[in-house]
Order: C-alpha cells, then structure tokens, then sequence
C-alpha cells in the first residue's frame, strides 16, 4: 500500500517520490509559469532539476500533467484528485496546474490556498499606479520602496508590525523597534520575518507565488502549509503557500528596480516585454516569431516607450501599435 503524500513515477516502479520534492517541483513550475522569471531562476531550475534524479522525475510528472498523471493516478489520487485528473481529459493543462496548487498531498487529503478578493488591492492603503515608483517611512522607521502597480496594508499593535503585499513587489529596510515587536510581511503565499536587514519581496498573483531576495541580514520565509527557510545575505527563494525553494544565489541585478533601471543579459525578447510590460500603461505584446531574440543592457523604466524605439534600432523589430495602450514588437519588414 503508498504511503500517503508521496508521488509514484511509472516509469519508476516501487520508487516513490516524497512529497517535499513534488512540492519543489510544484513551486518550480509556477515560478516559470509565472511570467516574471528571471534567466537565473531558469538556471537554478535547471540546477536543481540536474541535483537528483528524483527532483527530475517530479519535474516530469508535473511538466507532462495529462498522460502522466492519467498513467500514475493509482499511486497518487484520493478522491480529491481524481476529479482533478478528469481535468486534463480535456487537455486544460492550465486548470490541471491550479488544482495541484490547491491540493496538500499529505494523508490524502487536500488545503485550499489563502484567496485574497480584487478588492483588498483597490482598497490597499498605500498603492502605486503602472509605471509609478514611491518611498514610504512607516511609523517605526521602517522604509519600503513601493515599485509599480503594487498594493499593500500596514497594521501596527503592541504585539506585531505587519505589512500585507497584495500585489506588486516592494523593498523593505527594517527599522529597530524600541518596543521589541517583531517586524511580518505577508502574502497570500506565506510569510516572512527579517532579522535586521533589507529586501525585496515580488508577488505574482495568477499563479500566485512569491519571490524574496536578501541584500543585508536574513529572513525567515514561512508558507502557509510548509516548513521555514532561513534565507542570507546574497540569497534568494521562491515560495507558494505549499513550499519554499532551497534558497539559491541571488541574481545580481535583482534589486535594479530600485534605482529606476532594468538590467538584463541575454534574456528572451518574450521575456523583456513582459517584464517592460509592468511599467507600461495598456498592453504590451511580444510576436512568437521574434520571441527567442536576445537583449543585454540596463534600460530606463520611466520611459517604457522610449525603450521600445531603442530595441528597434538594435534588433530587426518594429513596434506595431493601435493605439498609445495597446502595442506589439514584431520583425521588421524585409528591405
């Protein structure tokens, strides 16, 4: 008989797979998806896939969700999952991905993620816009730098000073408290406690996970539903509410944002203009035929569009736009 909360790779028979390293796999897969990874969050995936070769069966039974869950559902599926299963019959392998994230493979039994309605974000007490960059000192003397379309609540007590990231990304430098309350950020992912320090924190909402990266100090990132990571200086991880990643190097150019600038080398055109995206009011699209194009340089974020007229200088791409919201870079014409 399995062992509940363990994952049973077919092609691995008698082998299981725990459920910390499915979990992994998991937290792996949504940062991908996410939309906002970074080339050495490719390449720490990479890494980590090439470590063990269980974490590289997971990351198969994940990646390969239709026949691969449909073939090992005998080993892997209470009741619960079965219906989750019946899913990828209709090859959505999108809604198959959200199903995992709501499931905790423990006993056989499932946990629903923390959801967060549109309206906590609209009601945030301090926001920023698209494109729009603010500093914050809190009452403790806390700093946060708020970067664009981001939301988040600020409740202090006697017990507890305690930021709520809706959305967005931000950067935190902790203040020493008189009064001896520890200092919490929250996400609907999890949380995390730094112990005199500074540090980002990125929260991508669909799918939703959580990125922190540590400059000074340390941190100690909790999921809702997982066990704690200490994160150091020169470190970062990625969690959602089910795990957190082994925390790995921090990309160099990860905090960029803050002096107003993206910095990037040698990522995907697809992946730039999603990322340049963020800054830019309306809607900013990538055609796949230009997508594995690569750029390197340090960009203003105050002027997206300004950026876009130097990439089609530089690159063979021309920018289509409808109106001044809605864009596309595409080849440019043959001469």
């Amino acid at each position: 008989m399995q062992s509940p909360g363990l994952f049973t790779s077919p092609d691995q028979a008698g082998e299981d797979i725990d459920a910390s390293i499915v979990r992994q796999a998991i937290v792996w897969l949504v940062t991908l998806q996410s939309g906002s990874a970074s080339p050495a969050d490719k390449r720490a995936c990479a890494a980590w896939r090439a470590a063990d070769s269980k974490h590289e069966q997971a990351w198969q039974r994940l990646y390969g969700l239709g026949q691969d869950f449909r073939v090992g559902s005998n080993g892997l599926a209470p009741p619960l999952l079965r219906s989750v299963l019946r899913n990828s019959e209709r090859n959505n392998r999108r809604i198959v991905l959200k199903s995992l994230l709501g499931l905790a493979l423990i006993g056989g039994t499932a946990t629903v993620i923390r959801k967060q309605p549109a309206w906590q974000s609209a009601m945030a007490e301090h926001q920023t816009a698209t494109g729009e960059q603010r500093r914050i000192v809190l009452a403790d003397g806390t700093r946060i730098m708020l970067n664009t379309a981001t939301a988040i609540d600020v409740h202090f007590d006697e017990q507890l000073r305690q930021v709520i990231l809706h959305r967005g990304e931000i950067m935190v430098e902790t203040a020493h408290d008189e009064t001896g309350r520890p200092f919490e950020l929250d996400t609907s992912n999890g949380s995390i406690r730094p112990i005199g320090t500074r540090f980002t924190v990125r929260h991508s909402e669909q799918p939703s996970t959580t990125a922190v990266a540590v400059l000074e100090g340390a941190v100690q990132v909790t999921p809702g539903h997982g066990s704690s990571v200490r994160i150091n200086a020169g470190e970062q991880t990625h969690f959602t509410e089910l795990a957190a990643l082994a925390p790995f190097a921090l990309d160099d150019s990860n905090a960029a944002w803050t002096d107003g600038v993206l910095v990037v080398e040698r990522m995907r055109l697809a992946d730039f203009i999603t990322e340049l995206d963020r800054y830019r009011p309306g809607l900013l699209r990538c055609d796949p035929a230009v997508a594995d194009l690569l750029v390197s340089g340090s960009f203003p974020l105050r002027d997206p569009d300004a950026v876009l007229a130097l990439l089609a200088e530089t690159l063979p791409l021309q920018v289509r736009t409808i109106t001044r919201y809605w864009a596309t870079v595409t080849a440019a014409p043959q001469t």
